[in-house]
Formats: structure tokens, C-alpha cells, sequence
């Protein structure tokens, strides 16, 4: 057997064990190292390796002090209209920092809520990342509060403002595309930029809520997913630009909670924008499937007002993104179904990932059915 040949096998063996660990789980995993830790003297050396490192790293994170929350560390938090931003707001006020909460409307649901909960204790301005104005305007006002209140220090910025549109990309209009590039990533840009002189004057960090997609981009979420990327990508760089200053950038991936958020308060009238935009051979080919696509995503409503978001884990990943003296690169709250899948998905080949994603994804499947249709029997009018 040649050198090759050898290499395939090895590999071959290396993915079944995973995959068999990490199926079975917990007790999977014991039975792998336990059979490869009488045969082999690799498998010993390499668990002995593993179990020192990640003791080492779980001693170290577990001695890794946290500051103290107080008023005149202030927190500015953009989004906050509904959703996370909503419910980040409040949490962050009441751990003790002063918050300047963005909102790009002072008259939405959301602000008029904090606004009666909370009254001058959140600080609410107008705010719009995809414009320049509203962006220096909000710099501004920061600045006037910092020169009036003596001692106080903007600790940290939360780049939360983002939109996401849920279809295949072919459906998606060019309004649709550029509506989630311009908030998610070229408004995070901008606003960060924007802000960089104060948070490096003030040996602050920077927050970047980025999501599960930016590591395992899913379908129907190919620009929403590849905008979460480039935010990935964007804070690896600037978190090696910043560091000599003693700015920490950080990226926190707060999981997912659709169904307690307006992220995709606009989906009808968005999936309405597509099909009126098809064409007579886009409406005939995808016919049926787009009906039923859309079908199942009309059962993912948005509530009626915004409320704060139900997640013990959400708040405790997000509060050592503030706290931590020496904070982590990425911090992540996911449940053991997110994780199992993501780590699957990234140990996995092409082929097997994205059957996996399929599954995760759980969405109407297209069948070759779907397109019997002649170009002159679609209905003009969609119906969900």
C-alpha cells in the first residue's frame, strides 16, 4: 500500500471516529479514546495533551477577573428599536452602566417603551448607521455627554443595527441585497469608524454582534450570512489593529431567537417584492416551491411590541463581552443542538456539511414537479 493510500486510510478512520464521537456524544467520545488509549501510544500522548490544555485553559478562564459596573462607564448600543438591541439596553442599564441607546426612530414601539420604563437612565438619540449625518451626529452627542459629566469614559460600543431578508438569492431584488450589505456591514463599518478616535481616547472595546452564520453560512441567508462574515473577517484585522492601543474588539454571537425578535418584521412585504419581480420564466420554474417556501416562513411572526428577550445564556455570554478584564476573542451562546450541528458541519466534507445543513434547516424541499407549469399560467397575485 502506497504512502497515499496509507494517508486516505488514516484520514478515512480519523473522520469515522469523529463522526461516531460526536454522535454518540459524551459516552462516544469515551469509548474512542478509551479503545485508542490501549492500542496506541499517539492516541495516549494526544490525550494527555488534550486534557493538560484544556485544563490550562479552563483554570485560566476561570481566573479571569471581571470589572465592575458602574454609571460613568457608558455603553452605546445601536438598534434598539426592538429585538436584541432592546433587550440589551435594558440589561445593560441595569447591571449599572449609563446607556446611550440608538434608535432609528425615537417615535418606534421600542423607544417609547424605554423611554416610559426607564426615562432619562437609557439616553435615547436618533440614529441611522447607514447614514453619515446621523452617525456624526450621534458621535457628537457623545462627546458633549463625556466633556459635561467629568470621570465618565465610553467603555465599549455594541455594533447591533442589522436586517435580514430570508430567500434564496436568486429571488432576492437588488433593493433586498443592498438593504442588508448597507446596515450590516457597511453601516457597522461606518460606525465604527466613525467612533474609533473616542473609544481609542478612552481605552474602550468594541462590540460586534455578529451570528452562527458568519461561521456556517446557510441557505436562504446567503447575503445576510456573507455580510455576518465580513464582520467576522473585519474584527480578526481590527482586533490586532486595536490592541497596541488597549482597545479590545470583540465579536459575540448571541444565537438564535427568531421568534422573540422583529428581525424579520418586514418578511411578507419582502417575499411580496419578490414575486412581484420574478419573471414569467422564474414565476413558471419555481411556482409551487416558492408558494410553499414563503408558506413556512409565515409562521415565524414577529410579536406585536417588542419585549425583552428570554435567554439566561444570552446575558451571561454578554456580560463577560463587558466585564471580562482580558476579554475572549469571540464569545458564543448556542444550545447543544447548535453545537453539535456547527461542529459537524465543520469537521464534515462538502457533501456530507451540506446534507447536514439541509437537515438543520428543516425547509420545504424543492422537487422537479414544481416546474411543470407553462410560462402562461402564473398567478399575478401571491398568496401566503
Amino acid at each position: 500500500m502506497g504512502i497515499l493510500s496509507k494517508c486516505s486510510l488514516v484520514a478515512f478512520e480519523l473522520l469515522n471516529e469523529m463522526f461516531a464521537a460526536v454522535g454518540a456524544g459524551f459516552l462516544g467520545i469515551l469509548y474512542v479514546v478509551k479503545r485508542g488509549f490501549n492500542k496506541y501510544d499517539s492516541i495516549r500522548t494526544l490525550t494527555i495533551l488534550v486534557i493538560t490544555t484544556a485544563s490550562v485553559a479552563y483554570i485560566t478562564k476561570r481566573n479571569n477577573k471581571q470589572i465592575k459596573p458602574n454609571k460613568k462607564k457608558v455603553i452605546c448600543i445601536t438598534g434598539c428599536d426592538s429585538g436584541l438591541g432592546f433587550s440589551l439596553a435594558q440589561h445593560t442599564v441595569d447591571m449599572g452602566f449609563t446607556v446611550i441607546a440608538g434608535f432609528l426612530s425615537l417615535d418606534s414601539k421600542g423607544c417609547k417603551e424605554i423611554r416610559q420604563k426607564y426615562g432619562k437612565n437609557i439616553i435615547q438619540i436618533q440614529l441611522d448607521v447607514t447614514d453619515s449625518s446621523s452617525v456624526k451626529a450621534a458621535v457628537q452627542t457623545i462627546e458633549h455627554f463625556l466633556t459635561r459629566n467629568s470621570g465618565y469614559a465610553l467603555h465599549a460600543i455594541i455594533n447591533n443595527a442589522g436586517v435580514m431578508v430570508f430567500g434564496e438569492f436568486e429571488w432576492l431584488t437588488e433593493r433586498l441585497i443592498h438593504q442588508q450589505i448597507d446596515v450590516n456591514l457597511m453601516g457597522t463599518l461606518k460606525f465604527t469608524n466613525a467612533f474609533c478616535p473616542l473609544i481609542r481616547h478612552h481605552r474602550g472595546r468594541i462590540v460586534t454582534i455578529t451570528s452562527h452564520c458568519s461561521q456556517s453560512v446557510l441557505p436562504g441567508l446567503s447575503v445576510y450570512g456573507a455580510t455576518k462574515t465580513a464582520l467576522s473577517g473585519f474584527c480578526d484585522g481590527l482586533r490586532v489593529e486595536m490592541n497596541k492601543y488597549g482597545v479590545n474588539v470583540i465579536q459575540f454571537i448571541p444565537g438564535s431567537f427568531t421568534l422573540q425578535s422583529n428581525i424579520m418584521a418586514k418578511q411578507l412585504q419582502n417575499v411580496q417584492e419578490m414575486h412581484d419581480n420574478f419573471s414569467p420564466e422564474q414565476h413558471a420554474f419555481y411556482s409551487d416551491y416558492f408558494k410553499r417556501y414563503n408558506i413556512y416562513l409565515s409562521f415565524i411572526t414577529p410579536p406585536p411590541m417588542p419585549f425583552k428577550i428570554e435567554d439566561e445564556g444570552l446575558y451571561q455570554e454578554y456580560e463577560k463581552t463587558l466585564l471580562d478584564e482580558k476579554p475572549d476573542a469571540i464569545y458564543k451562546n448556542e444550545d447543544y443542538r447548535y453545537k453539535m450541528f456547527h461542529t459537524l458541519f465543520h469537521i464534515s466534507p462538502w457533501f456530507i456539511r451540506d446534507w447536514l445543513v439541509t437537515k438543520f434547516m428543516a425547509m420545504p424541499t424543492y422537487v422537479s414537479s414544481d416546474n411543470n407549469i407553462s410560462t402562461d399560467s402564473y398567478d399575478d397575485d401571491l398568496i401566503l
